[in-house]
Protein backbone atom coordinates (compact mmCIF):
# COMPACT_ATOMS: atom_id res chain seq x y z
CA UNK A 1 0.00 0.00 0.00
CA UNK A 2 1.69 2.94 -0.80
CA UNK A 3 0.97 6.51 0.60
CA UNK A 4 -0.78 8.68 -1.11
CA UNK A 5 -0.33 12.75 -1.20
CA UNK A 6 -2.99 14.62 0.45
CA UNK A 7 -5.81 16.28 -1.81
CA UNK A 8 -5.49 19.92 -1.33
CA UNK A 9 -8.28 22.10 0.35
CA UNK A 10 -11.17 23.80 -1.64
CA UNK A 11 -10.64 27.20 -0.89
CA UNK A 12 -12.96 28.65 1.46
CA UNK A 13 -13.34 31.93 -0.31
CA UNK A 14 -13.81 35.21 1.48
CA UNK A 15 -17.55 35.58 3.03
CA UNK A 16 -19.40 32.90 5.52
CA UNK A 17 -22.82 33.06 3.38
CA UNK A 18 -24.86 34.80 0.94
CA UNK A 19 -25.27 37.70 1.95
CA UNK A 20 -21.87 39.35 1.47
CA UNK A 21 -19.15 38.36 -1.47
CA UNK A 22 -22.15 36.88 -3.57
CA UNK A 23 -24.26 39.93 -3.33
CA UNK A 24 -21.50 42.01 -5.12
CA UNK A 25 -21.23 39.45 -7.56
CA UNK A 26 -24.60 39.78 -8.44
CA UNK A 27 -24.77 43.24 -8.50
CA UNK A 28 -21.41 43.24 -10.67
CA UNK A 29 -23.59 40.77 -13.12
CA UNK A 30 -26.62 42.58 -13.41
CA UNK A 31 -24.49 45.85 -13.89
CA UNK A 32 -22.91 44.24 -16.72
CA UNK A 33 -26.61 43.11 -18.92
CA UNK A 34 -27.46 46.91 -17.96
CA UNK A 35 -24.05 48.10 -19.73
CA UNK A 36 -24.73 45.50 -22.59
CA UNK A 37 -28.28 46.47 -23.27
CA UNK A 38 -26.91 50.22 -23.36
CA UNK A 39 -24.72 49.13 -26.09
CA UNK A 40 -27.49 47.15 -27.99
CA UNK A 41 -29.69 50.32 -28.10
CA UNK A 42 -26.88 52.20 -29.54
CA UNK A 43 -25.80 49.91 -32.25
CA UNK A 44 -29.52 49.56 -33.42
CA UNK A 45 -30.03 53.73 -33.42
CA UNK A 46 -26.96 53.36 -35.66
CA UNK A 47 -28.04 51.07 -37.87
CA UNK A 48 -30.90 52.69 -38.63
CA UNK A 49 -29.46 55.27 -39.96
CA UNK A 50 -27.25 53.53 -41.85
CA UNK A 51 -30.00 51.91 -43.90
CA UNK A 52 -31.34 55.60 -44.52
CA UNK A 53 -27.88 55.99 -46.17
CA UNK A 54 -28.34 52.30 -47.96
CA UNK A 55 -28.87 53.87 -51.88
CA UNK A 56 -25.33 55.68 -51.50
CA UNK A 57 -23.85 52.91 -49.46
CA UNK A 58 -25.10 49.91 -49.14
CA UNK A 59 -23.47 48.88 -46.03
CA UNK A 60 -25.41 47.12 -42.96
CA UNK A 61 -24.09 46.54 -39.40
CA UNK A 62 -24.93 42.85 -38.62
CA UNK A 63 -26.99 43.37 -35.20
CA UNK A 64 -25.18 41.84 -32.00
CA UNK A 65 -26.61 38.96 -29.86
CA UNK A 66 -29.05 39.38 -27.47
CA UNK A 67 -27.97 39.84 -23.56
CA UNK A 68 -28.20 36.68 -21.72
CA UNK A 69 -31.41 36.11 -19.41
CA UNK A 70 -31.13 38.30 -16.13
CA UNK A 71 -33.07 35.20 -14.34
CA UNK A 72 -30.34 32.91 -15.91
CA UNK A 73 -27.59 34.78 -14.83
CA UNK A 74 -29.02 35.20 -11.43
CA UNK A 75 -29.74 31.61 -10.91
CA UNK A 76 -26.41 30.69 -11.79
CA UNK A 77 -24.89 33.41 -9.56
CA UNK A 78 -26.97 32.22 -6.65
CA UNK A 79 -25.58 28.66 -7.57
CA UNK A 80 -22.32 29.55 -7.27
CA UNK A 81 -22.92 31.70 -4.09
CA UNK A 82 -24.25 28.68 -2.22
CA UNK A 83 -21.28 26.40 -3.31
CA UNK A 84 -18.82 29.11 -2.36
CA UNK A 85 -20.86 28.86 1.56
CA UNK A 86 -21.29 25.69 1.96
CA UNK A 87 -17.36 24.74 0.98
CA UNK A 88 -16.70 27.33 3.63
CA UNK A 89 -18.53 25.38 5.90
CA UNK A 90 -17.23 21.80 5.57
CA UNK A 91 -13.62 23.74 5.57
CA UNK A 92 -14.28 25.22 8.92
CA UNK A 93 -16.04 21.91 10.54
CA UNK A 94 -12.55 19.98 9.27
CA UNK A 95 -10.25 22.76 10.62
CA UNK A 96 -12.34 22.31 13.91
CA UNK A 97 -11.59 18.98 14.63
CA UNK A 98 -7.88 19.27 13.69
CA UNK A 99 -7.97 22.36 16.37
CA UNK A 100 -9.97 20.89 18.63
CA UNK A 101 -12.89 23.67 18.60
CA UNK A 102 -16.12 22.81 19.42
CA UNK A 103 -17.42 26.28 18.97
CA UNK A 104 -16.16 26.32 15.69
CA UNK A 105 -17.36 22.99 14.78
CA UNK A 106 -21.16 24.20 15.82
CA UNK A 107 -20.64 27.34 14.49
CA UNK A 108 -22.17 26.45 11.18
CA UNK A 109 -25.05 24.04 12.85
CA UNK A 110 -29.23 25.29 12.96
CA UNK A 111 -29.54 26.89 16.42
CA UNK A 112 -32.91 25.78 16.47
CA UNK A 113 -32.37 21.98 16.20
CA UNK A 114 -31.63 21.31 19.41
CA UNK A 115 -31.06 17.80 18.97
CA UNK A 116 -28.78 17.54 16.05
CA UNK A 117 -26.73 20.08 18.12
CA UNK A 118 -26.38 17.94 21.04
CA UNK A 119 -25.95 14.98 18.55
CA UNK A 120 -23.22 17.10 16.73
CA UNK A 121 -21.14 17.63 19.89
CA UNK A 122 -20.86 14.01 20.44
CA UNK A 123 -19.83 13.69 16.74
CA UNK A 124 -17.50 16.33 17.63
CA UNK A 125 -15.99 14.70 20.77
CA UNK A 126 -15.70 11.25 19.09
CA UNK A 127 -13.94 12.97 15.85
CA UNK A 128 -10.93 14.37 18.31
CA UNK A 129 -10.55 11.51 20.62
CA UNK A 130 -10.07 9.13 17.56
CA UNK A 131 -7.01 11.60 16.40
CA UNK A 132 -7.23 12.04 12.61
CA UNK A 133 -3.70 12.48 10.59
CA UNK A 134 -6.29 14.29 7.87
CA UNK A 135 -9.75 14.80 7.69
CA UNK A 136 -12.05 16.84 5.32
CA UNK A 137 -15.09 17.29 3.81
CA UNK A 138 -16.29 17.91 -0.06
CA UNK A 139 -19.45 18.39 -1.61
CA UNK A 140 -20.29 15.15 -4.31
CA UNK A 141 -23.86 16.01 -5.99
CA UNK A 142 -27.00 17.30 -4.83
CA UNK A 143 -30.27 15.13 -4.34
CA UNK A 144 -33.83 15.98 -4.39
CA UNK A 145 -36.56 14.55 -2.05
CA UNK A 146 -39.38 15.91 -1.88
CA UNK A 147 -40.68 15.24 1.69
CA UNK A 148 -37.51 16.96 2.64
CA UNK A 149 -37.99 20.10 0.47
CA UNK A 150 -41.49 20.12 2.34
CA UNK A 151 -40.11 19.84 5.72
CA UNK A 152 -37.32 22.58 5.61
CA UNK A 153 -38.78 24.93 2.52
CA UNK A 154 -37.67 26.20 -0.59
CA UNK A 155 -34.19 26.91 0.42
CA UNK A 156 -33.35 23.46 1.19
CA UNK A 157 -30.21 21.75 -0.09
CA UNK A 158 -29.66 18.46 -0.01
CA UNK A 159 -26.02 17.16 -0.96
CA UNK A 160 -23.89 14.27 -0.81
CA UNK A 161 -20.79 14.63 1.27
CA UNK A 162 -17.67 12.63 0.90
CA UNK A 163 -15.93 12.18 3.86
CA UNK A 164 -12.17 11.88 3.61
CA UNK A 165 -9.83 11.13 6.34
CA UNK A 166 -6.76 9.04 7.42
CA UNK A 167 -6.00 7.66 11.14
CA UNK A 168 -2.29 7.55 11.95
CA UNK A 169 -1.15 3.93 11.49
CA UNK A 170 -3.95 2.75 10.51
CA UNK A 171 -4.70 4.02 7.50
CA UNK A 172 -1.47 3.85 4.70
CA UNK A 173 -3.44 6.45 2.14
CA UNK A 174 -6.43 8.71 2.91
CA UNK A 175 -9.73 6.90 2.64
CA UNK A 176 -13.22 7.83 1.53
CA UNK A 177 -16.72 7.48 3.28
CA UNK A 178 -20.04 8.94 2.08
CA UNK A 179 -22.79 11.17 4.40
CA UNK A 180 -25.97 13.50 3.33
CA UNK A 181 -26.34 16.82 4.43
CA UNK A 182 -29.06 19.41 5.02
CA UNK A 183 -28.81 22.90 4.83
CA UNK A 184 -30.93 25.66 4.52
CA UNK A 185 -30.95 29.59 3.87
CA UNK A 186 -31.97 31.49 6.81
CA UNK A 187 -30.73 34.88 7.90
CA UNK A 188 -28.59 35.43 5.13
CA UNK A 189 -26.73 32.37 6.00
CA UNK A 190 -26.48 28.85 5.31
CA UNK A 191 -27.43 26.52 8.49
CA UNK A 192 -26.80 22.64 8.98
CA UNK A 193 -30.18 21.50 10.00
CA UNK A 194 -30.06 17.44 9.50
CA UNK A 195 -26.93 14.75 8.68
CA UNK A 196 -29.57 11.61 8.19
CA UNK A 197 -32.11 12.51 5.48
CA UNK A 198 -29.87 10.93 2.94
CA UNK A 199 -29.03 7.60 4.52
CA UNK A 200 -31.08 5.89 2.89
CA UNK A 201 -29.99 6.48 -0.66
CA UNK A 202 -25.98 6.11 0.50
CA UNK A 203 -24.21 2.83 0.24
CA UNK A 204 -23.27 0.11 2.53
CA UNK A 205 -21.95 1.41 5.95
CA UNK A 206 -22.54 5.34 4.97
CA UNK A 207 -23.14 7.29 8.37
CA UNK A 208 -22.80 3.80 10.26
CA UNK A 209 -19.06 4.51 11.32
CA UNK A 210 -17.55 4.16 15.06
CA UNK A 211 -17.98 8.09 15.67
CA UNK A 212 -21.23 7.79 14.36
CA UNK A 213 -23.10 6.01 16.84
CA UNK A 214 -23.10 7.71 20.23
CA UNK A 215 -19.96 8.69 22.68
CA UNK A 216 -16.41 6.20 21.99
CA UNK A 217 -13.65 5.76 23.84
CA UNK A 218 -10.31 4.62 22.43
CA UNK A 219 -8.16 2.42 23.71
CA UNK A 220 -4.56 1.65 22.11
CA UNK A 221 -1.70 -0.38 21.96
CA UNK A 222 1.44 -0.17 19.48
CA UNK A 223 -0.37 -1.51 16.69
CA UNK A 224 -4.23 -1.59 17.75
CA UNK A 225 -6.59 0.31 18.11
CA UNK A 226 -9.81 -0.31 19.35
CA UNK A 227 -12.88 1.43 19.83
CA UNK A 228 -15.80 0.73 22.22
CA UNK A 229 -18.51 2.84 24.29
CA UNK A 230 -17.32 5.69 26.96
CA UNK A 231 -16.60 3.63 30.28
CA UNK A 232 -16.26 0.48 28.33
CA UNK A 233 -12.60 0.86 29.56
CA UNK A 234 -11.54 -2.78 30.85
CA UNK A 235 -13.49 -4.43 28.10
CA UNK A 236 -11.54 -2.32 25.70
CA UNK A 237 -8.61 -2.80 27.25
CA UNK A 238 -9.35 -6.45 27.31
CA UNK A 239 -9.76 -6.10 23.48
CA UNK A 240 -6.48 -4.46 22.77
CA UNK A 241 -4.48 -7.75 24.27
CA UNK A 242 -6.02 -10.80 22.42
CA UNK A 243 -5.82 -8.15 18.68
CA UNK A 244 -2.26 -7.73 19.68
CA UNK A 245 -1.71 -11.63 20.59
CA UNK A 246 -4.14 -12.41 17.24
CA UNK A 247 -1.80 -9.93 14.95
CA UNK A 248 0.88 -11.58 16.31
CA UNK A 249 -0.14 -14.60 15.22
CA UNK A 250 -0.33 -12.96 11.86
CA UNK A 251 3.08 -12.08 11.69
CA UNK A 252 4.29 -15.51 12.72
CA UNK A 253 2.28 -17.78 10.50
CA UNK A 254 2.05 -15.67 7.00
CA UNK A 255 4.85 -14.91 5.07
CA UNK A 256 3.73 -11.44 4.19
CA UNK A 257 5.91 -8.77 5.83
CA UNK A 258 2.63 -6.21 7.11
CA UNK A 259 3.59 -3.43 8.57
CA UNK A 260 0.08 -1.74 9.29
CA UNK A 261 -2.09 -1.18 12.75
CA UNK A 262 -5.46 -2.89 13.30
CA UNK A 263 -8.57 -0.80 14.07
CA UNK A 264 -11.09 -2.27 15.87
CA UNK A 265 -14.49 -1.89 16.60
CA UNK A 266 -16.47 -3.59 19.51
CA UNK A 267 -19.85 -1.43 20.09
CA UNK A 268 -22.91 -2.48 21.17
CA UNK A 269 -24.36 -2.22 18.00
CA UNK A 270 -25.39 -4.50 15.57
CA UNK A 271 -24.82 -2.03 12.45
CA UNK A 272 -21.79 -0.88 12.36
CA UNK A 273 -20.05 0.11 8.64
CA UNK A 274 -21.15 -2.45 6.60
CA UNK A 275 -21.31 -5.26 9.11
CA UNK A 276 -24.99 -6.41 9.68
CA UNK A 277 -25.07 -8.70 12.49
CA UNK A 278 -29.11 -8.43 13.02
CA UNK A 279 -29.06 -10.04 9.35
CA UNK A 280 -26.42 -11.82 7.13
CA UNK A 281 -23.93 -11.74 10.07
CA UNK A 282 -25.62 -12.81 12.80
CA UNK A 283 -24.00 -15.94 13.15
CA UNK A 284 -20.45 -14.74 12.94
CA UNK A 285 -18.50 -13.54 16.10
CA UNK A 286 -17.07 -10.89 14.02
CA UNK A 287 -16.92 -9.47 10.56
CA UNK A 288 -13.86 -7.61 8.45
CA UNK A 289 -14.94 -4.57 6.17
CA UNK A 290 -13.05 -2.78 3.66
CA UNK A 291 -12.31 0.69 3.15
CA UNK A 292 -11.95 2.55 0.44
CA UNK A 293 -9.83 5.97 -1.02
CA UNK A 294 -12.18 5.61 -3.83
CA UNK A 295 -15.75 4.69 -3.83
CA UNK A 296 -17.26 1.93 -5.91
CA UNK A 297 -18.57 4.15 -8.69
CA UNK A 298 -16.29 7.57 -8.10
CA UNK A 299 -13.23 6.48 -10.29
CA UNK A 300 -14.13 3.13 -11.20
CA UNK A 301 -17.05 0.58 -10.93
CA UNK A 302 -15.23 -1.64 -8.21
CA UNK A 303 -13.38 1.46 -6.41
CA UNK A 304 -9.95 1.53 -5.00
CA UNK A 305 -9.46 -0.29 -2.24
CA UNK A 306 -7.24 1.06 0.90
CA UNK A 307 -7.27 -1.28 3.74
CA UNK A 308 -9.58 -3.02 6.42
CA UNK A 309 -10.60 -3.28 10.09
CA UNK A 310 -12.76 -5.70 12.15
CA UNK A 311 -16.13 -5.25 13.60
CA UNK A 312 -17.18 -7.93 16.53
CA UNK A 313 -20.52 -8.70 17.29
CA UNK A 314 -21.76 -7.27 20.33
CA UNK A 315 -23.00 -10.64 21.68
CA UNK A 316 -19.72 -12.02 21.69
CA UNK A 317 -17.19 -8.77 22.98
CA UNK A 318 -16.31 -10.73 25.95
CA UNK A 319 -15.58 -14.55 24.20
CA UNK A 320 -13.51 -13.02 21.43
CA UNK A 321 -10.14 -14.52 21.82
CA UNK A 322 -6.42 -14.37 19.89
CA UNK A 323 -7.41 -17.16 17.75
CA UNK A 324 -10.72 -15.80 16.26
CA UNK A 325 -8.77 -12.42 15.67
CA UNK A 326 -6.10 -13.94 14.18
CA UNK A 327 -8.83 -15.21 11.39
CA UNK A 328 -10.12 -11.51 11.44
CA UNK A 329 -6.63 -10.02 11.15
CA UNK A 330 -5.76 -12.45 7.79
CA UNK A 331 -8.27 -10.08 6.62
CA UNK A 332 -7.07 -6.91 7.31
CA UNK A 333 -3.09 -7.76 6.23
CA UNK A 334 -4.18 -8.82 2.99
CA UNK A 335 -7.40 -6.31 2.28
CA UNK A 336 -5.02 -3.84 0.50
CA UNK A 337 -3.65 -6.15 -1.47
CA UNK A 338 -6.97 -5.75 -3.93
CA UNK A 339 -9.58 -7.88 -3.16
CA UNK A 340 -10.18 -9.88 -6.45
CA UNK A 341 -8.97 -13.50 -4.80
CA UNK A 342 -11.76 -16.22 -4.39
CA UNK A 343 -13.45 -16.65 -1.41
CA UNK A 344 -12.00 -20.33 -1.20
CA UNK A 345 -8.59 -18.86 -1.11
CA UNK A 346 -9.21 -16.02 0.78
CA UNK A 347 -11.65 -17.82 3.95
CA UNK A 348 -9.09 -20.89 3.42
CA UNK A 349 -5.50 -19.01 4.39
CA UNK A 350 -7.37 -17.13 7.17
CA UNK A 351 -8.03 -20.66 8.17
CA UNK A 352 -4.50 -21.72 7.36
CA UNK A 353 -3.01 -19.08 10.25
CA UNK A 354 -5.61 -19.24 13.10
CA UNK A 355 -5.38 -23.25 13.02
CA UNK A 356 -1.34 -22.84 13.24
CA UNK A 357 -1.89 -20.51 16.26
CA UNK A 358 -3.87 -23.75 17.52
CA UNK A 359 -1.22 -26.46 16.91
CA UNK A 360 1.16 -24.30 18.22
CA UNK A 361 -0.92 -23.85 21.98
CA UNK A 362 -2.07 -27.27 21.96
CA UNK A 363 -0.06 -29.28 19.51
CA UNK A 364 -0.67 -31.08 16.00
CA UNK A 365 -3.71 -33.63 17.16
CA UNK A 366 -6.81 -31.10 17.12
CA UNK A 367 -5.45 -30.26 13.72
CA UNK A 368 -5.05 -33.60 12.40
CA UNK A 369 -8.88 -34.51 14.28
CA UNK A 370 -10.19 -31.46 12.23
CA UNK A 371 -8.50 -32.43 8.96
CA UNK A 372 -9.63 -36.08 8.93
CA UNK A 373 -13.11 -34.39 9.60
CA UNK A 374 -13.08 -32.46 6.67
CA UNK A 375 -11.99 -35.42 4.48
CA UNK A 376 -14.39 -37.90 5.50
CA UNK A 377 -17.33 -34.97 6.00
CA UNK A 378 -17.28 -32.12 4.51
CA UNK A 379 -15.97 -33.24 1.09
CA UNK A 380 -17.87 -35.92 -0.11
CA UNK A 381 -20.79 -33.31 0.51
CA UNK A 382 -19.24 -31.06 -2.10
CA UNK A 383 -18.45 -31.58 -5.94
CA UNK A 384 -16.07 -28.15 -6.15
CA UNK A 385 -14.59 -26.16 -4.32
CA UNK A 386 -16.31 -22.94 -2.71
CA UNK A 387 -17.93 -20.76 -5.40
CA UNK A 388 -18.34 -16.94 -4.19
CA UNK A 389 -21.91 -16.93 -5.16
CA UNK A 390 -23.17 -18.05 -1.84
CA UNK A 391 -20.54 -19.02 0.04
CA UNK A 392 -21.36 -17.58 3.24
CA UNK A 393 -24.97 -18.89 2.82
CA UNK A 394 -23.67 -22.88 2.20
CA UNK A 395 -24.48 -25.22 4.83
CA UNK A 396 -21.64 -27.18 3.98
CA UNK A 397 -18.12 -26.84 5.80
CA UNK A 398 -17.11 -24.39 3.10
CA UNK A 399 -14.54 -22.73 5.78
CA UNK A 400 -13.08 -26.02 6.57
CA UNK A 401 -12.95 -27.27 2.37
CA UNK A 402 -11.13 -23.87 1.47
CA UNK A 403 -8.73 -24.09 4.56
CA UNK A 404 -7.95 -27.91 3.20
CA UNK A 405 -7.36 -26.66 -0.23
CA UNK A 406 -4.86 -24.71 1.04
CA UNK A 407 -3.07 -27.07 3.58
CA UNK A 408 -2.57 -29.04 0.66
CA UNK A 409 -1.21 -26.25 -1.31
CA UNK A 410 1.50 -25.16 1.23
CA UNK A 411 2.61 -28.81 1.35
CA UNK A 412 2.60 -28.54 -2.94
CA UNK A 413 4.40 -25.81 -3.39
CA UNK A 414 5.44 -24.42 0.18
CA UNK A 415 3.62 -21.36 2.77
CA UNK A 416 5.48 -18.73 0.12
CA UNK A 417 4.48 -19.70 -2.86
CA UNK A 418 0.79 -19.69 -1.62
CA UNK A 419 1.49 -16.14 -0.08
CA UNK A 420 2.65 -15.08 -3.79
CA UNK A 421 -0.29 -16.54 -5.14
CA UNK A 422 -2.63 -15.10 -3.13
CA UNK A 423 -1.26 -11.63 -3.71
CA UNK A 424 -1.51 -12.27 -7.02
CA UNK A 425 -4.71 -13.70 -7.30
CA UNK A 426 -6.04 -10.15 -5.04
CA UNK A 427 -4.34 -7.81 -7.61
CA UNK A 428 -5.60 -9.27 -11.06
CA UNK A 429 -7.60 -12.35 -10.23
CA UNK A 430 -10.61 -10.14 -12.03
CA UNK A 431 -12.93 -13.00 -13.20
CA UNK A 432 -12.63 -16.78 -13.29
CA UNK A 433 -10.46 -16.95 -16.74
CA UNK A 434 -7.72 -14.80 -14.96
CA UNK A 435 -8.21 -17.02 -11.71
CA UNK A 436 -7.54 -20.16 -13.69
CA UNK A 437 -4.63 -18.68 -15.58
CA UNK A 438 -2.69 -17.42 -12.56
CA UNK A 439 -3.30 -20.74 -10.66
CA UNK A 440 -2.26 -23.15 -13.30
CA UNK A 441 0.57 -20.80 -13.96
CA UNK A 442 1.61 -20.95 -9.81
CA UNK A 443 0.91 -24.45 -9.15
CA UNK A 444 0.05 -26.57 -12.29
CA UNK A 445 -3.47 -26.79 -11.16
CA UNK A 446 -6.62 -25.68 -12.17
CA UNK A 447 -9.66 -25.33 -9.59
CA UNK A 448 -10.96 -28.41 -11.21
CA UNK A 449 -7.88 -30.32 -10.22
CA UNK A 450 -7.30 -29.21 -7.49
CA UNK A 451 -10.60 -30.25 -5.83
CA UNK A 452 -9.83 -33.56 -7.42
CA UNK A 453 -6.88 -33.29 -5.64
CA UNK A 454 -8.29 -32.88 -2.45
CA UNK A 455 -11.10 -35.67 -3.40
CA UNK A 456 -8.07 -38.17 -3.45
CA UNK A 457 -6.07 -36.18 -0.51
CA UNK A 458 -4.53 -38.66 2.32
CA UNK A 459 -2.65 -36.60 4.55
CA UNK A 460 0.29 -36.93 6.01
CA UNK A 461 0.58 -37.94 9.82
Amino acid sequence: MSETTPRPAPSAGSGHGPATGPRRVLGLLVAVALVAGGVAYTVEQREQDARARAAATQVTTPAPPPPKSTKQTRAAAAIAARRVAIDTILIRRAQAVQAGNEALFLTDVDPANKQLRAEQKILFANLVEIGFSEIGFSQAEERFNPAVLQAHGSTTYLVRILMRYQIPAVDFTPVTTELGYTFVARGGRWLLTADDELDEDLGPGAHREAWDLGRIEVQRGPRVLVVVEKGDTRRGRAIVRETTEGLEQVLAYWPRKWTGSVFVIALDETEVRDARFADEDIESAASTGTTFSSLPGQDTADGTVAGGYVVINPNERDRVDEILLSHELTHVATADLGGYEPLWLAEGVAEYVSWSGIEAIGGGSEVAKWEQEVIDDAVPQMTSLPSDAGFYQNSADVYGVSWLAVRYLAQRIGLAKVEELYADMAMNGIDQAARDRILLSRTGLTEATLWTSLTTYEPQR
